[in-house]
């Protein structure tokens, strides 16, 4: 113990250290896009460009090219904290600067301007090139269009509190919409819907600020903005209520004058090494020095993951050195350590086998990126939800939960549950029925949190087990003892006969369920626990192919 506690002194110290340390940001007047092993024209393809286009490489070796980018549209295009640019279409940029020699440097008063102004600069000739651009029927008239280099998912943005479904933006007409000025979608509304209600905000970031604080009724963005701003933990109330189905191609634009640009962009594009460029480009920016921090995270993670072990561990030995059987208590010990190893590493081999595909390139279709990053969120929620699961039973068994018991409407209660678990539901199209008794007009007294964990355990077994189109119904019913019973039943998979009696044991898994590699057993056995906690009782009717009922009765 006292060399972990080493381990972790030296690991803050490295973190003080590091915050401590960072580089000044550049001027970005200094900032040009170059290629890292370019060397001059030794680098020119001259294989791919036709004579004329060599011609005019040639003529303008020494114009320095002024490129406009949406400084905070991380992580699709943004300025690091070192005052580099990041993005896709930088790093294409770059990969032209190598097989041209063609020099682009970042315009000078970027800074201070929104993309509103970049556009506006590409139009007036102020600028020369915008990295990262979609086309719209406005912009064409001023701005010469590459082939797209990815094309990102769009979706709608609203409250949390906001129960409704859209996919549509024609059926937002009525409400009011915020974007950041100059976003390719705001035109296309306005041109086609001149009455649409639209505030137009600086950016991306001040138009998810409006929703969150419900001064406007949604926003547009890429899925990639949404995923970084919501990991800020800043706007805790926004959520994703609808996917637009058309794409958004994104380009790089040039002005007007610059035609044959345009043409040694396409053939970049079309000659460039994928992995590359994506690995380079796409990543999600941190708030200090990248390489750093990564080290430093994963350092956290293994101090973090070491101390859970260590500590659950200890504490299960000291449960079984209070047994009288040595042997059965040895190999209680083996077999908890054994589910810990095997529980902690199958979420972790997932993770790194979808950041491994994605970092070597394997996965170059934009939607299977998309499911690709989700996946890895989903697997890293389930990480940190089986992590406290696992010191939760470590207390349950230690005897060290305490109950605190308040008056609760067990009414309201389960109405928010299943208001937080809507998305669940309607991912797998499931038909919730609620049939809330009217006559429990009393609270009761329960743990409000715990109790909470206990009926969102049920909801979730329910739902997992449940098939795609299928029912789940979830009733409470006032005793005649004044006590409240909850059942939740689903038309799922049902539980054999024989499995019943142990479905509540630490760590079972029936055999009909065992296709479902989540299925840890520690939801069943902690939602008990909590019931008995609270002098409850909790049992299960069920039928094989034709689904569960599970009971609550407090």
């Amino acid at each position: 113990m006292r060399k972990l506690k080493i381990v972790i002194v030296l690991a803050l110290i490295s973190i003080i250290l590091s915050i401590a340390t960072f580089n000044q940001p550049k001027k970005h007047e200094d900032i040009f896009i170059n290629s890292n092993n370019i060397e001059g024209k030794q680098n020119l393809r001259k294989d791919i460009f036709t004579q004329k286009e060599l011609e005019w490489i040639e003529y303008n070796k020494n114009k320095i090219f002024k490129v406009g980018l949406a400084i905070d549209y991380a992580p699709i295009e943004y300025i690091d904290k070192k005052g580099n640019p990041k993005g896709l279409g930088t790093e294409i940029l770059r990969k032209v600067n190598e097989i041209t020699g063609l020099k682009f440097r970042l315009y000078d008063n970027i800074e201070n301007e929104t993309w509103d102004d970049m556009l506006n600069n590409i139009y007036s000739g102020k600028i020369d090139i915008l990295s990262t651009v979609s086309n719209t029927e406005k912009r064409s008239k001023g701005i010469l269009f590459s082939k797209p280099y990815i094309e990102t998912t769009l979706v709608i943005l609203g409250h949390k509190d906001n129960l409704i479904v859209c996919n549509d933006l024609k059926a937002l007409t009525d409400k009011k919409l915020v974007c950041m000025k100059g976003y390719f979608l705001a035109d296309d509304l306005l041109l086609d819907n001149p009455d649409t209600n639209i505030t137009l905000v600086k950016n991306t970031e001040e138009a998810i600020k409006y929703v969150n604080n419900k001064k406007a009724d949604y926003t547009i963005c890429e899925i990639p903005l949404y995923t970084y701003y919501k990991e800020k933990d800043i706007y805790r109330n926004i959520r994703i209520i609808g996917e637009i189905k058309e794409k958004n191609p994104i380009m790089v634009g040039v002005r007007k004058g610059l035609e044959p640009l345009v043409d040694i962009v396409n053939k970049t594009i079309e000659n460039i090494n994928q992995n590359e460029i994506y690995e380079k480009a796409l990543v999600i920016p941190n708030e200090s020095n990248s390489e750093k921090k990564l080290i430093i995270i994963i350092i956290i993670l293994v101090i973090i993951l070491s101390v859970v072990i260590k500590y659950l561990h200890d504490t299960f030995k000291k449960l079984v050195k209070a047994k009288k059987e040595t042997e059965k208590a040895n190999k209680e010990i083996t077999r908890f350590m054994t589910n810990i190893s095997h529980d902690l590493r199958t979420p972790i081999t997932v993770i790194l086998g979808y950041t491994q595909a994605i970092i070597d390139g394997h996965v170059k279709d934009s939607k299977d990126k998309d499911k690709y990053i989700e996946r890895i969120y989903q697997r890293t929620k389930y990480l940190n939800e089986l992590i406290e699961d696992f010191f939760l039973v470590a207390r349950l068994e230690d005897n060290k939960i305490t109950i605190f018991k308040e008056p609760v409407d067990i009414n309201k209660l389960i109405t928010s549950i299943v208001l937080e678990m809507e998305l669940s539901f309607n991912n797998k199209d499931i038909d919730l029925v609620l049939e809330l008794d009217e006559n429990i007009t009393e609270p009761i007294e329960i743990d409000k949190l715990k109790m909470y964990r206990a009926i969102e355990n049920l909801i979730n077994n329910a739902i997992k087990y449940t098939n795609q189109n299928g029912t789940i119904k979830i009733k409470t019913k006032l005793c005649d003892n004044s006590q409240v019973e909850i059942s939740i039943q689903d038309n799922g998979i049902g539980i054999k006969e024989e499995d019943i009696p142990y479905l509540f044991d630490r760590y079972f898994k029936g055999k009909n369920r065992g296709k479902n590699k989540e299925s840890f057993g520690l939801g069943l056995y902690i939602t008990k626990e909590v019931i008995n906690k609270h002098d409850g009782r909790i049992w299960v009717e069920s039928k094989l192919n034709e689904g569960s009922v599970f009971y609550i009765l407090i």
